[in-house]
């Protein structure tokens, strides 16, 4: 890699790392804000039920507009290029960030909720630079090496992330800290990452001024997944695998703080641990598992083993043991999912690559938007459901998974 490339690469991986940030985040903030009287974001004799509707809307009005929004800000790519592409993401995000920090200021549910939805449609910005990384990637061996250092980024701002949500959102800790602080900071740091692309990004990709841009292409892309037979059933894995794994992850603070009444402190320390080991099990052991054995039986192991781990966090009672277990199913989690993306890269066509990882996206987008519904109703219904439902999805994809792995293993070579 040339050194102007290099750059690119790097100011890249700062975007990429800015829209993990700002995914992240939430998860360790939302739930003390809405199932705590303290912060008055609802009245203080609002039900458990109403408290969970309403974290569910804020969960899920993200990746509803991302749905959208990413084809749309990837057909701007293709027409104007990566370049301006990004500075509309990023600037947009920005924006979103700081409507985000002024709903907190403001104890302002209906701004908070619209700050989401306005944020998760600019938050495009990750498919543009996967885009824009596979620009400069010139081999598959290339692409796997530089997809792969991506990932290990995220594992290390989602631990950032952790420490940033749960620490200075917390008033207790300092006068200086409340729940605005951590949206303050993600806005200066994804608005750091606009001048990054500025100074150091080198476009990579020629302009195609006839594309057109298409605000329905999210749901055409839901409708293309459904057709391509070749690829459907790992779509339907993925889709469910991302309900699955998204509750586990998605309402583990409000699960901790509602059965065990564990402090936002502790909860933010579980979550940066199992940052900690979904890193773990991307970096070391699926190369390892790679060295031996085929993708498709490494996927079915892994989410097994993760469906098993995800129905056993109901046997403790206590916090500790509880949490061992879901960091144990992060370390599986980690390797069955990008197992899983590899599966549907290589039954896809050589020509069509780029727009089935684009398909991939829109399956995963649907799949969190599904995530906070599915969640809020049983958190309505009874928070030991969580873990049990969580599972019992991550099954479904499992055994699709092993459908698939008795399909190949009769198929003629």
């Amino acid at each position: 890699m040339t050194p102007e490339k290099r750059k690119s690469f790097l100011s890249l991986l700062f975007v990429s790392a800015m829209d993990s940030f700002g995914f992240s985040l939430v998860f360790v903030m939302f739930a003390p804000l809405l199932l705590s009287p303290q912060y008055h974001f609802l009245p203080a004799d609002a039900t458990l039920a109403t408290r969970n509707l309403y974290l569910g809307i804020l969960f899920a009005v993200y990746p509803l507009t991302q749905f959208f929004g990413a084809p749309i800000l990837g057909d701007y790519g293709d027409q104007a290029g990566r370049k301006k592409a990004l500075y509309v993401s990023i600037i947009g995000v920005v924006i979103g960030f700081v409507f985000s920090a002024g709903a907190c200021l403001l104890t302002s549910l209906p701004l908070l909720i619209f700050s989401r939805l306005f944020s998760g449609f600019f938050a495009g910005n990750l498919s543009i630079c996967m885009s824009a990384i596979a620009d400069l990637s010139p081999d598959e061996k290339n692409r796997s090496r530089n997809f792969g250092i991506m990932t290990v980024v995220w594992g290390f701002t989602w631990n950032f992330a952790m420490l940033v949500g749960g620490y200075l959102s917390d008033p207790s800790k300092s006068a200086f800290f409340g729940p605005s602080l951590p949206f303050w900071i993600a806005a200066l740091f994804t608005l750091l990452s606009l001048f990054a692309v500025k100074r150091y990004y080198t476009e990579t990709h020629e302009p195609k001024p006839g594309a057109r841009l298409n605000l329905l292409k999210g749901l055409r892309n839901i409708e293309h997944a459904l057709v391509l037979k070749s690829v459907r059933p790992y779509f339907m894995i993925i889709f469910f695998w991302t309900i699955g794994w998204g509750l586990a992850v998605q309402w583990f603070s409000t699960y901790s703080i509602l059965e065990y009444k564990v402090s936002q402190e502790l909860v933010s320390w579980g979550l940066l641990i199992q940052g900690l080991f979904w890193t773990l099990g991307g970096s070391l052991f699926n190369p390892l598992l790679l060295k031996k054995f085929t993708t498709l039986p490494i996927a079915l192991i892994g989410s097994l083993i993760t469906s098993v781990l995800l129905f056993g966090v109901l046997i403790p009672n206590q916090y500790l043991p509880f949490s061992i277990i879901y960091w144990v199913s992060a370390t599986f989690a980690a390797f069955t999912f990008s197992n899983q993306m590899n599966l549907t890269s290589i039954h896809a066509p050589e020509a069509i690559q780029g727009k089935i990882m684009g398909l991939s996206q829109s399956m995963m987008s649907l799949g969190w938007f599904v995530v906070p519904l599915v969640g809020a109703y049983i958190g309505g219904e009874n928070i030991k459901l969580f873990y049990p439902a969580a599972a019992s999805f991550t099954l479904i994809a499992c055994l699709l998974t092993f459908r698939r792995y008795h399909k190949e293993k009769r198929e003629p070579q």
